[in-house]
């Protein structure tokens, strides 16, 4: 239904039928998950799937073809993307071949060296920490004493959970926030002022995990920090302060660049790909491994 869907966005947008589809999944996927993705676009969507590609690939194709210098040889770039739901780390070379002696101009080669993750680790995950903090201390108050637990109510968690969102970007920005979620439940107000400190006391053992999957993927390609020449940070899970001062501290000297849209990258990435595996279109050769 969800690619039924995008299909009918895409068809109106491009005011013509759309048949042809490139998938980006995440790099943990297992053969039978890609092969039910391939399953529900071309048996139940009527879309032909020309490529499932990993997230982080897709996006490193757009920095290949906008931000690497043309001419660039062994230039390698480290992604580290923490999305909502996981975080994945991916090390990508980029260099020019000369594929042919009648061609005038080089082809670029992007070639993946390494992939690591964590499924378990996303803005989603703290999320959950402030959501529980604000559960606790609502069940805490005089008013609650004896009383069910707040997130055995459907509605009520809803709303703190919608609270949440709302906070998690006002301590991005700030050390504190103001917390008023009137009459949540049983016409008890919750109202307080929580600190960035707390929430990153109670989401110590998240923070732990931050660095490993860069560790895991330099481990797997054979590589130091000092083989890394340029690290790219994607997701929104980075915008949250504690996240970019274990990264700064884990990559000493490395700046930290944000030069790719996280929302958009991996979709341009996805079509230059896509256009590079039909016939339809002419657009300029990439080599990918």
């Amino acid at each position: 239904m969800l690619l039924q869907y995008v299909k009918m966005l895409a068809e109106k947008q491009a005011e013509a039928s759309v048949r042809e589809v490139v998938i980006t999944v995440p790099s943990w996927f297992t053969y039978n998950q890609r092969v039910m993705m391939r399953d529900a676009a071309e048996q139940l969507a009527g879309l032909s799937v020309l490529q499932l590609v990993h997230e982080n690939t897709a996006a490193a194709v757009l920095f290949g073809i906008d931000k690497v210098d043309k001419e660039a040889q062994n230039h390698t770039v480290l992604y580290y993307n923490m999305g909502g739901m996981d975080t994945e780390v991916t090390i990508a070379r980029y260099s020019h071949l000369n594929v042919s002696e009648k061609a005038k101009k080089l082809t670029p080669y992007i070639e993946i060296l390494a992939e690591s993750h964590d499924r378990a680790l996303g803005s989603k995950d703290l999320d959950l920490v402030l959501f529980n903090i604000l559960a606790d201390k609502f069940n805490a108050l005089p008013e609650r004493e004896g009383k069910p637990d707040v997130r055995t109510n459907q509605r009520a968690s809803k709303r703190l959970l919608k609270e949440v969102v709302k906070i998690k970007e006002v301590l991005s920005a700030n050390k504190q926030a103001s917390v008023k979620v009137p009459e949540l439940l049983d016409y008890v107000t919750l109202q307080l002022t929580l600190q960035r400190s707390e929430m990153e006391e109670k989401a110590a053992s998240l923070f732990e995990r931050v660095t490993k999957p860069i560790e895991d993927a330099l481990a797997k390609a054979g590589m130091t920090l000092d083989d890394i020449n340029q690290v790219e940070l994607l997701g929104g899970g980075i915008r949250t302060p504690k996240v970019a001062e274990l990264l700064e501290k884990a990559l000493p000297g490395k700046e930290l660049g944000v030069h790719l849209n996280g929302d958009e990258a991996m979709c341009f990435g996805s079509a230059f790909i896509g256009s590079n595996s039909t016939t339809s279109f002419k657009v300029a050769s990439v080599m990918l491994t």
